[in-house]
């Protein structure tokens, strides 16, 4: 072939075997973007659906039930011996009894697991603490459940069930701030991200860090605070420092739980002041009462 064939066939190879590059390259690249939009899109509307279905659990379990006149009463009778300040006459839906709770409880736990993956880190991590005061209460009341339910009490099951059902409205009422802030900041946090709705996940090093070195303290702190000498208790008031107020409120409200659950234990047959004041509960009872409490708490 002459020199003038063979230009020719390199001069066509020069600008088809680059058109042919970038049209691939463009098809790739168009194809890929077209999945991309498609998982994007399904993440968008998983996320938003999670928003929805856990704002509107939550909603329907913080449904303001009120208390009668004669509940209110004892109620108040209980509480006005133990440093606890609440509002007598309101507790959440969710804490009605106990068939309510863990209906509530369920559902929620299902769909945290359900929709964890496609929550951004603030909803998600929101979501933890709120649930956490949930778990709280959960882990108390399934202890209290079963101790109500043993044999070796020998409480009868209608007798029971009223205990349960009666500890469970107590426990909306001293928890009723706390279930109410648990609800208003995790509607806050997720209008907040529906406000900068992206699907662009960062890295966050260095929040990451922070978080690594502050758990890491905060487990040094609870392994040193259970040490019986001065730095132990050092580390014991470090750590409640290191929560917040609304936490440090709550550990102190919890804390009073076991006391309230021995009454309501022993409330069908005695009175608030015979119990409180008197002292009229024999202490073998009540001895039998906190060994089985105990043993069912480590279950639980």
């Amino acid at each position: 072939m002459s020199q003038f064939a063979w230009e020719g066939i390199f001069g066509i190879l020069n600008v088809l075997v680059p058109g042919i590059i970038m049209a691939l390259f463009a098809a790739y690249y168009q194809n890929r973007r077209k999945r991309e939009v498609k998982v994007e899109g399904k993440i968008a509307i998983d996320r938003i659906d999670g928003y929805e279905r856990i704002l509107s659990i939550y909603y329907d379990a913080q449904e303001l039930q009120e208390v009668t006149t004669e509940e209110e009463k004892r109620a108040e009778d209980i509480f006005r011996y133990l440093d606890v300040v609440t509002n007598y006459c309101q507790y959440p839906r969710a804490l009605n009894n106990e068939e309510d709770f863990e209906g509530f409880y369920e559902q929620l736990t299902t769909l945290q697991r359900e929709y964890q993956i496609y929550l951004d880190d603030k909803v998600s991590r929101q979501l933890n603490r709120s649930l956490a005061v949930y778990t709280h209460i959960k882990k108390w009341m399934d202890a209290f459940c079963d101790i109500e339910h043993t044999i070796v009490l020998g409480i009868p099951k209608q007798k029971a069930k009223e205990h349960i059902d009666w500890m469970y409205k107590l426990m909306g009422m001293v928890l009723f701030s706390h279930c109410t802030r648990a609800y208003a900041e995790l509607d806050k946090e997720i209008c907040k991200q529906l406000k900068h709705f992206s699907l662009t996940y960062r890295r966050h090093r260095i929040r990451r860090l922070f978080r690594k070195i502050g758990d890491y303290i905060l487990y040094r702190l609870e392994k040193y605070s259970q040490m019986d000498n001065l730095f132990g208790d050092i580390c014991h008031m470090l750590l409640i420092l290191s929560f917040d107020k609304d936490y440090r409120h709550l550990m102190k409200v919890i804390a009073r739980l076991p006391e309230i659950m021995r009454y309501v234990h022993f409330s069908d047959r005695y009175s608030p002041r015979e119990y409180f004041e008197l002292k009229k509960v024999p202490m073998d009872d009540i001895q039998l009462f906190g060994q089985v409490f105990m043993a069912q708490m480590h279950q639980s």
